[in-house]
Parts: structure tokens; sequence; C-alpha cells
């Protein structure tokens, strides 16, 4: 069988642009999502208080098929800036 034969993995939703969105904000409107916070700065700082975080990017990024639960939301404080890159 082919690569063009394989059944492609089935559409369970398609991720929304969250990016710049308060990150309690965000979990609460993909109500039903599993959704982890990752620190997009690479200090691996925990994320208690998610209202205190803003979202920077996603995995999978905007737009893109979720085909695997929980998404990952990128995140870094209110009061420092997204990094570079951090857009999944």
């Amino acid at each position: 069988m082919s690569a063009a034969d394989s059944p492609a993995p089935p559409v369970t939703a398609v991720m929304p642009d969250v990016t710049g969105g308060n990150a309690l904000r965000t979990q609460e409107q993909m109500d039903g999502t599993q959704v982890r916070f990752e620190d997009a700065t690479g200090k691996d700082r925990e994320v208690v208080d998610p209202q205190a975080w803003r979202v920077c990017g996603s995995r999978p990024g905007a737009n893109q098929r979720i085909t695997s639960y929980p998404v990952t939301l990128l995140v870094a404080p209110t009061t420092e800036s997204c990094p570079e890159g951090a857009s999944g």
C-alpha cells in the first residue's frame, strides 16, 4: 500500500489563532479541549495562574489540524514579551 492509499488521520478540530490572547480566557474558550501550558521563554516555569500569562503560540499552530491531545499553549507572563519564534 502506498502513502497515497493510506487513510488520512481523522480531522478532529482546527486550532484557532489564539496568539496574543490571555491564557486563562483561551483555555476557557477551548472548553472541552485538553490544554496544557508551556513556558515559551524557555525558563520552564509552571503556569499556576493562567490569568497572568499571554499566549505566544500553540502546538499545533494556528489553522492546523488538531490530531492529538492535549494541545499546547506556548505562554509568557504578561509582564514579559513573547520570544521570537514562539509560534509553535
